[in-house]
């Protein structure tokens, strides 16, 4: 069962999707969201503790979020808690994923164009 039932995005968050999807011409925020939180997870470091506002900003259904996937995404977001030596609960959980969503949308929102289309058309091939 999962501990997860909606990602809250903030009004931040629901903007820089806004501009992601026209920039790369992906219409659905799942699947940009799903970039986000594994270009995050790939960073080496905890993400910064942050206390997010939601109000203005979007949910999305966990399940589909992870495309069906509910079980391999909570997964993930527990090995990253036990790597960075966080005491996995359900609420570490509930946790951890606004925060690497989050960041991964501010890294993706940041790039230029040009290579952001290049870094999602590689990662989409590998």
């Amino acid at each position: 069962m999962s501990v997860i039932e909606r990602v809250k995005l903030t009004a931040i968050a629901k903007n820089q999707l806004i501009a992601l999807k026209r920039k790369t011409g992906i219409e659905h925020n799942n699947v940009l969201c799903r970039h986000a939180l594994c270009l995050s997870l790939a960073n080496p470091s905890v993400p910064p503790e942050e206390s997010f506002n939601f109000a203005g900003g979007l949910e999305i259904d966990w399940r589909t979020f992870t495309g069906g996937n509910e079980a391999v995404y909570q997964n993930i977001l527990v090995a990253r808690l036990l790597r960075d030596q966080i005491q996995v609960t359900p609420n570490s959980i509930r946790q951890a994923l606004p925060l690497h969503v989050h960041r991964g949308l501010s890294y993706l929102a940041s790039r230029r164009e040009d290579d952001l289309l290049v870094e999602l058309a590689r990662a989409l091939s590998n």
